[in-house]
């Protein structure tokens, strides 16, 4: 087994500490809204297939292209500052979804605290371009911690991937990965599905989540012009979806925090 694939499973751990598990992706206020049918027949899921297809689509048109911009960041000789331009262009893009962005910058910071206090501890780390990702991810903490930047969590999953030496296109498929996972949990939790049957859910989410990396897994972040700021790069796909989990807070009981 090569140390990416060691990596990715590692990276792939539904208990890894980044507070993923607190987060339901808006689906729990779409439940309680009615978007999402609650307690429906095994042969009546079209509500919650379509929220998970819908939501799935909008996290690779508008999250991914930041994923894979702060990815390549780490080529350039000022890493710092390009980072904290994406970072802050995607802090500009989810300012108007509190919820969004509370959960974004709390799972970013957790695995920029992971990054530091476990990776780059790895045997694997010692050499000059280990401890130059080690010595960016040790600033970048600083940095947030002093408010200087956001630390969301697209922008540093696309930097841990590289840091780790994990190859883009695998490094997207987990971001996507995730998210996906994500919404199961919550969604089993939610006691919407059983695990048996989100398991059958799933497995059927690959063959979308592959159609949708090949026609837009090439998007970056564009901000350096006007031009590029009005273009298509990173864009909300489903303004209703970010309406529905924007009412998160205004939930009078709920069990995640966002």
């Amino acid at each position: 087994m090569n140390r990416e694939t060691w990596l990715l499973w590692l990276l792939a751990d539904s208990q890894l500490p980044t507070g993923g598990f607190v987060a339901s992706a808006g689906l729990e206020a779409a439940m309680q809204a009615g978007l999402v049918h609650e307690n429906a027949l095994d042969t009546d899921r079209d509500s919650f297939v379509e929220f998970i297809r819908r939501s799935t689509q909008n996290q690779v048109r508008f999250a991914l292209p930041f994923c894979s911009q702060a990815y390549e960041q780490i080529s350039e000789q000022t890493i710092l500052h390009r980072f904290s331009a994406v970072d802050d262009h995607h802090h500009a893009m989810v300012s108007s979804n509190s919820v969004a962005m509370r959960a974004s910058v709390a799972q970013g910071g957790g695995l920029l605290s992971l990054f530091n206090r476990g990776y780059a501890q790895a045997t694997f780390m010692a050499d000059s371009r280990g401890q130059l990702c080690v010595a960016v991810a040790k600033r970048l903490q600083r940095l947030s911690r002093l408010g200087k930047i956001h630390a969301h969590w697209p922008t540093v999953f696309g930097f841990v991937c590289v840091a780790l030496g994990i190859g883009l296109e695998h490094a997207q498929q987990l971001y996507m990965f995730q998210f996906v996972r994500q919404i199961f949990s919550a969604a089993i939790r939610l006691n919407l599905v059983g695990p048996l049957r989100a398991q059958a859910l799933e497995c059927d989410m690959q063959q979308l989540v592959d159609t949708l990396l090949a026609r837009y897994a090439h998007l970056r972040v564009a901000f350096e012009t006007m031009d590029d700021m009005l273009g298509e790069s990173a864009v909300y796909t489903e303004p209703i979806l970010e309406l529905f989990q924007g009412m998160h807070d205004r939930l009078y009981s709920r069990i995640f925090n966002s």
